[in-house]
């Protein structure tokens, strides 16, 4: 009989303002070896929700990627609602600075809305920056507005979510505690340097506090650059959690954290030249490397298949190369991209490949007088007689027409852009295609050369030399542009390591990683067999295809793939000491690393869950680098279940790495190999 009552008194709690019953919690979750574990809240001292206790839980709490420098967390966390939070300092030395401070504080105030449960996910959309002479006055901000320190009050961003946001709606209908309204978080920004635009040379770090005393939390952020100071309102945001003890959000009382990343370079390749993907599906990938703290989107705009960027000065590209009008990157919309990505702390390099990957865009050259301006696109000749995936196609090299233009799609490239870098393609030249044109046979013919690959090799290197000059040409003297290339026999041999970055394709145990090492080269990471994205499920046709590795990289291999391990591996000796051994010393010449997303069977429909939470591990391997004892993998992996969730709440729709049986429960997961580790236990043996 007792039973019986005990159900029935579940069934007939309500929730305040609701019109059905809703089932209370019957569990608490308290914090024991740095994980989470669940009991019955009956007779429990206290009584904790599961993301309450994840922010406090273990050295790190909930923060992805984990810091390098100095972190304390308290135990125990204050709760408030979002309309308390307000920035009362914000002092930068720089209209540009501040304005853009004031963007990214925008976003974090929305973003907190996003983790209510019940906030509606058809809005949860990308935020379009609100920059330019009205933006203040739209933002409410007073007179003295932060440049010395001042304090800014007033702050808007409530009237954007209103209408949706559950925060927002009356308290007491939403069942939230007293006391929880009283709670204030006073935030000040310090920035000291007036810089504006990321580059490889960009100081990153940040100083985080949160101190709370009585009814006020107040978190101090001092940073050198913007970039900073956005990655440690990224990290304040991790400190805060939905609480649905109190349906408030939790902060931890107090915190500091200091922190900057070990790698300049922590990226991810979008292919938009074979699948379209729209501006907005864009941006909300954008938006989820800022949750990760990358910061370089590698655009790979163009290929073979389509042509999907408006030029300017070359109108004919989109016009004969788009797949519709509807599918093409005009100016306004890469602009807007790009201004998107730099308030996310983000740079974005752009891509015309070259010289292979080109045929859609190019058909206008003979019509106009130009020749010939790509080669091996006959329709009636097999592509896998000339190329290595269909479409086939290449730039025609002897062709004196095309660098021209070549330089008018750069110019038009620097305007949009304003890149620090360009990526200028050089992967998957196929000699096959040139020993089969006439205009390349006839032209080596003409000056006493054989069609062989020595040839060939000069071929891609006078197409090189010119496409740079062009390159540099469209920069001028005064708005350097470093060139990125593809790994390859003609880029180890060819190239100038003063001049290029190599991005390494190579599997991680292939030897031929170290020989760009040993000559200088500056390097990316972009291993295809621990950082490929796209490799779930390869029927496609040709090279990218035959290149995926044939386990599927889960996020155990973006997350253990350490680029200083890997050349450690190879022979490297002192690729961690940092100990210059001869001229190079290695740890200066790894940049960093990229993801790869080639979309050969992959559109905006489903290309955020392949790639989230998967590239967040390798956020972590490029920020922190960690050295990873059994340990760590599992202390990692919990961190990374509570990552995802927050990208989930944030509207990123990220695949979940396990079941959330293991976030409830967080002792119940572990590997065998950690068990038996740190337990003592022996397979088919119980620990007494």
């Amino acid at each position: 009989m007792k039973a019986v009552v005990v159900v029935t008194l579940l069934f007939v709690v309500t929730v305040v303002g609701q019109s059905y019953y809703r089932l209370p919690q019957p569990y608490t979750y308290a914090c024991k070896d740095s994980r989470c574990i669940r009991t019955e809240r009956a007779g429990a001292r206290e009584v904790r929700s599961l993301r309450n206790c994840q922010l406090t839980c273990g050295k790190y709490g909930a923060l992805w990627p984990q810091p390098t420098g100095d972190v304390q967390l308290a135990s125990d966390t204050v709760t408030f609602i979002p309309k308390n939070v307000e920035v009362t300092k914000m002092a930068t030395s720089s209209p540009e600075v501040r304005e853009m401070l004031q963007e990214a504080y925008r976003v974090f105030r929305r973003n907190l809305h996003y983790l209510h449960p019940d906030y509606p996910e058809e809005f949860k959309r990308p935020i379009i920056p609100r920059t330019g002479s009205s933006f203040q006055q739209q933002h409410q901000f007073n007179a003295g507005n932060g440049i010395n320190g001042a304090p800014i009050r007033g702050f808007k961003i409530d009237q954007e979510v209103a209408f949706v946001s559950p925060f927002l709606k009356q308290q007491k209908r939403n069942g939230v505690r007293p006391g929880v309204e009283r709670q204030n978080i006073n935030v000040e920004i310090t920035v000291t340097s007036p810089e504006d635009k990321l580059t490889l040379d960009t100081d990153e770090s940040y100083n985080l506090v949160v101190q709370t005393v009585d009814d006020t939390t107040t978190v101090t952020i001092l940073a050198t650059t913007y970039y900073g100071a956005r990655h440690a309102l990224e990290s304040l945001s991790q400190l805060i959690a939905f609480d649905d003890t109190t349906n408030s959000l939790s902060i931890v009382r107090d915190a500091k954290i200091q922190d900057e990343p070990k790698f300049k370079f922590r990226g991810i390749m979008l292919d938009t030249g074979r699948n379209f993907y729209p501006k907005q599906d864009i941006m909300r990938l954008l938006d989820a490397m800022s949750h990760n703290k990358m910061n370089y989107f590698h655009w790979h705009i163009t290929d073979a298949a389509s042509f999907p960027m408006y030029s300017n000065r070359r109108p004919e590209m989109a016009y004969y190369g788009a797949y519709s009008p509807r599918k093409v990157y005009y100016p306004e919309d890469i602009t807007e991209i790009v201004k998107y990505a730099k308030l996310r702390g983000i740079s974005v390099i752009p891509e015309i490949d070259g010289p292979a990957h080109t045929s859609a865009g190019w058909e206008w050259g003979e019509r106009e007088g130009k020749g010939k301006l790509v080669l091996c696109t006959d329709k009636n000749q097999p592509w896998f007689a000339v190329g290595k995936e269909p479409p086939s196609g290449q730039l025609n090299p002897v062709n004196t027409e095309l660098y021209p233009i070549l330089g008018e799609l750069y110019s038009d490239l620097l305007d949009y852009f304003d890149p620090e870098m360009v990526h200028m393609g050089g992967d998957d030249v196929s000699f096959k295609c040139w020993a089969n044109s006439d205009e390349v046979t006839q032209y080596l013919a003409a000056n006493n050369k054989e069609s062989n690959s020595r040839e060939f090799f000069e071929l891609w290197n006078t197409y090189q030399r010119n496409a740079l000059a062009k390159l540099r040409e469209a920069a001028g003297p005064a708005r350097p542009v470093t060139p990125i290339i593809h790994s390859s026999s003609f880029a180890e041999n060819y190239l100038d390591k003063d001049t290029y970055i190599i991005q390494i394709n190579e599997f991680a145990n292939n030897t031929d990683i170290t020989k760009y090492i040993n000559k200088g080269f500056k390097v990316i990471f972009a291993n295809q067999d621990q950082w490929r994205i796209d490799c779930s499920a390869s029927s496609w046709l040709g090279d990218k295809a035959e290149s995926c590795a044939q386990e599927l990289p889960t996020w155990e291999h973006f997350y253990k793939n350490s680029p200083l391990d890997m050349l450690y591996n190879l022979g490297i000796s002192n690729a961690r000491s940092g100990q210059t051994e001869g001229a190079v010393n290695p740890s200066e010449h790894v940049l960093g690393g990229v993801a790869t997303l080639w979309s050969s069977e992959t559109d905006a429909n489903g290309f955020q869950a392949k790639t989230w939470p998967r590239v967040s591990a390798l956020a972590e391997r490029l920020w922190t680098d960690p050295i990873l004892p059994q340990r760590s993998i599992d202390t990692s992996q919990k961190r990374l279940n509570t990552q995802r969730q927050r990208m989930v709440d944030l509207g990123i729709r990220a695949d979940p790495i396990q079941p959330e049986y293991c976030m409830h429960d967080e002792s119940a997961c572990y590997s065998r190999e950690y068990f038996e580790t740190h337990t003592g236990a022996q397979q088919g043996h119980a620990q007494p």
